[in-house]
């Protein structure tokens, strides 16, 4: 009848030595080796901590009923503002008559509660003697951050389209994005509200204009947002009215951020572990070569010897 294993187990031979002797010596320097060359060789080849990291969120977007919009005429001393921010100084609204009507509207399609998409319609009568040479829209926006990073602050939607002949009308599609020029902080269980103070605050000086003004604020800023401009079109003829429409959507977007200690550890240790097992293995190896040929004086200890 065959034999068949059906297990196994090691037997130990020990190797002592004193305490000031090569032997133990040799041992200190291996096991050192060991642990410091690892460490070294995952450094030294780059990519060993997580300096950075990102995700994706779809961020909720609210309009919180402030905007610029202003068209700009063949006199530039005669434009046509319209503006929902009411701490804007009131001298600035010249042709505000000519707003006729002004239509936001958020849409949600997958009922995520979350707007995926933003609308507006603005309406103006334009006077007979003035054409359009350009238009200039800023929308506010109210972006949030809920999962990785919370984050609330108050961005804007700038759009600008300049025209060679008279507008009658002007469609515009485009995406919203995420901007950014730094990391964000992401702190735990603390949203950043750096930015969360309206964008249209404007105080007069004799020689700013508005526009230039909010958006050089808006420039120094390390978190932004901007659009991407998919499809613009304009319609032409002087017809004594103009309509805009502008339609936004808000995609799903990639956020950076700078990662914490705990993440940085789990992306370096499975590097270090798996150089690790390789050094103990070949410094193992090195050491069982040594003792076997009595390189080092070391007393041998076998289990079923007698000592």
């Amino acid at each position: 009848m065959g034999l068949y294993k059906l297990f196994s187990t090691n037997v130990e031979i020990q190797y002592k030595s004193c305490l000031l002797s090569k032997a133990t010596l040799f041992t200190l320097i291996t096991t050192l080796l060991t642990i410091i060359l690892p460490f070294l060789i995952a450094h030294r080849s780059r990519g060993f901590w997580l300096r950075t990291h990102n995700f994706y969120e779809h961020p909720v977007i609210h309009y919180p009923y402030e905007y610029i919009l202003v068209a700009e005429t063949d006199d530039p001393s005669q434009p046509i503002v319209c503006s929902e921010a009411a701490v804007l100084n009131q001298e600035i609204f010249v042709g505000e008559e000519n707003c006729v009507e002004i239509q936001a509207q958020e849409y949600d399609f997958n009922d995520d509660g979350k707007a995926d998409a933003l609308e507006f319609n603005f309406h103006l009568m334009i006077p007979q003697e003035r054409t359009i040479s350009s238009v200039i829209a800023m929308l506010a926006l109210d972006f949030q951050l809920e999962t990785v990073c919370p984050l609330h602050m108050q961005s804007l939607a700038f759009i600008q389209k300049s025209f060679t002949v008279p507008p009658s009308g002007l469609k515009y599609y485009g995406d919203i994005e995420f901007y950014q020029t730094v990391h964000l902080p992401c702190l735990r269980n603390i949203v950043d509200k750096k930015y969360n103070s309206s964008l249209m605050s404007y105080f007069r000086s004799s020689s700013e204009n508005i526009v230039d003004f909010i958006m050089v604020n808006y420039f120094q800023r390390d978190i932004t947002t901007q659009l991407k401009t998919l499809y613009s079109r304009s319609q032409n003829g002087h017809t004594g009215t103009m309509k805009i429409d502008l339609y936004l959507r808000i995609p799903e977007m990639k956020i950076r951020y700078t990662p914490n200690l705990l993440q940085e550890l789990k992306w370096a240790w499975p590097q270090y572990l798996s150089l690790v097992i390789i050094f103990y293995w070949i410094f193992n190896r090195i050491k069982m070569f040594v003792f076997n040929n009595r390189l080092l004086m070391a007393w041998e200890v076998v289990p079923w010897k007698k000592q």
